[in-house]
């Protein structure tokens, strides 16, 4: 059996990812349609997570681009990882999903499901008469002012349902306003009329993920593109669906069962990927260029996998009390040589122009520390201008002497 040692897997994994002396792709089509998928999330205590995760991947990124892919019709909206732009050459596996969801979601969908199931009927109705339409385009017959997402008015639960299901798509967003409309206005027709049969997807999302993650263990691939998207079977233990199937794309010769140092459960690999690592292994390649990695950006999805990979804890506090937050709200990874080597806290002061970082911390010997030091700051100055910021203002670090040395 094949033996990778970490290093090797670390720097397959970023590489493949678009993360490694610049960013890799020329456009947020050929981007997204690289690594599968990117996260949306509303956040935007520095910018929108999309926009981070696009920004390392994409050469000299400006979030029209991304917007401009959505209007091109080159990427669309659906649930992948979370709700995620997707590949529109994609539409038919994902297809499945939205024809299954009443089967597959949970209960509390059910019940939704069930309770709107004529609203769902009028609001597709009205769309269909007069186009695209926002949640704002429906008054709410109760008149009181609702508080989030567990308060919606009920023509946005109906939407929602209506997107879920495929019967609705998204066409574009104003702000962060979601603007609904027909799948045929949306879709190109060679994709919305496209037919793929059920045993074709679970093999693309399984081989998807696969690429993608390069090397991973059978629990780690219900995780990227997550399950609910492979036309399986959704009771019972799902790691173990993913093993049989494992073990069938393993006997066609399209998988393949290596080992990496210190990783006790099995991992599998895609046998044409090969190359692709032996390449990386024999280079010893290590790129010197520092990323701040969002907290939604797919190499850190699996926090389980970050913390075997990496042998570091990723954890997003935004949703964690102010008091009980070990270190800030917007826990972003900092990736130096293919390993996570700290984390900053950044908020963008946009009235002061201002890049605040309330909390960085690096963790390497003093002699790697001293190298470290000019990336990181070529990285906070390239942040900065992203964010279309003036100045930097360091509040803490860890240790306290970096303080001294990063360009604030």
């Amino acid at each position: 059996m094949t033996v990778f040692d970490i290093p090797t897997v670390q720097a397959a994994f970023t590489i493949r990812q678009g993360v490694d002396d610049e960013p890799n792709w020329s456009n947020v089509g050929k981007a997204v349609q690289e690594i599968a998928a990117v996260q949306i999330d509303t956040i935007s205590v520095v910018a929108r997570s999309h926009h981070l995760t696009l920004r390392n991947r994409v050469k000299n990124y400006h979030p029209d681009q991304l917007w401009i892919a959505l209007r091109n019709r080159d990427i669309f909206e659906h649930f992948a990882h979370s709700c995620c732009y997707v590949p529109i050459e994609e539409y038919p596996f994902y297809w499945h999903r939205m024809n299954r969801f009443p089967l597959i979601c949970g209960s509390w969908y059910k019940k939704l499901l069930n309770e709107h199931n004529r609203l769902m009927d009028s609001v597709e109705a009205r769309i269909r008469n007069e186009g695209a339409l926002s949640s704002r385009d429906f008054e709410d017959p109760s008149g009181k002012k609702r508080s989030g997402f567990w308060d919606l008015k009920p023509a946005k639960i109906a939407l929602d349902l209506l997107w879920q299901t495929g019967r609705l798509a998204i066409t574009d967003r104003q702000g962060f306003q979601i603007i609904y409309d027909l799948p045929e206005h949306v879709i190109p027709s060679k994709y919305l009329n496209q037919q793929i049969e059920e045993e074709r997807v679970w093999r693309h999302f399984m081989e998807r993920n696969l690429d993608c993650l390069v090397i991973a263990s059978a629990k780690d691939l219900v995780e990227y593109i997550t399950f609910s998207n492979l036309a399986l079977e959704t009771k019972g233990n799902r790691t173990k669906t993913i093993e049989s199937k494992l073990r069938i794309l393993e006997g066609e010769d399209v998988v393949m069962q290596v080992e990496a140092a210190n990783l006790k459960q099995p991992h599998y690999m895609l046998t044409k990927n090969q190359s692709f690592i032996h390449r990386i292994q024999d280079r010893r390649y290590s790129s010197t260029r520092v990323w701040f990695l969002n907290p939604f950006d797919n190499i850190v999805w699996n926090r389980n996998r970050v913390q075997r990979l990496f042998g570091v804890e990723v954890k997003l506090e935004a949703y964690t009390p102010k008091a009980q937050r070990r270190f800030g709200y917007y826990v972003t990874p900092i990736l130096w040589k293919h390993r996570i080597i700290g984390r900053i806290d950044p908020k963008a002061d946009r009235a002061k122009s201002s890049l605040i970082l309330h909390n960085v911390e690096v963790n390497l010997p003093r002699n790697e520390l001293s190298d470290a030091i000019e990336p990181i700051n070529q990285e906070l100055e390239r942040y900065k201008e992203f964010h279309g910021l003036e100045t930097i203002q360091i509040n803490n670090t860890k240790p306290a002497k970096l303080k001294s040395q990063l360009h604030a």
